[in-house]
């Protein structure tokens, strides 16, 4: 992602569904959203082999594994198991009064 970023209020924590991601539509995209470690990891919600919702996947050791080819992306690096030209962006958190925001490229 650019150093140019905005940061977009993805709603309250306590209305996100975990399911093991949370999808949300900021900036245009829909994200996946997971909780790991303490901290949210935001990453592309769309697999980009077959456009399967990476939220619906099975979280295995902080990756989140896809449902249609089983296909694993690490939630914290975007980086895919199949290999680097298959990998989904990252997007840094934070949490302000208890919503999260998510900076999303300008």
């Amino acid at each position: 992602m650019s150093d140019a970023a905005n940061w977009v209020d993805a709603g309250p924590l306590s209305e996100l569904k975990f399911d093991p991601g949370a999808p949300v539509h900021v900036g245009g995209k829909w994200l996946a959203v997971f909780e790991l470690d303490g901290g949210y990891h935001v990453i592309d919600n769309a697999c980009p082999h077959a456009s399967a919702p990476l939220c619906d996947g099975t979280l295995m050791d902080g990756k989140i594994v896809c449902g249609l080819h089983l296909w694993e992306f690490d939630i914290k690096t975007g980086v895919c198991d199949v290999g680097g030209e298959w990998n989904v962006s990252t997007y840094p958190t934070r949490v302000v009064d208890g919503r999260l925001e998510i900076a999303v490229p300008a």
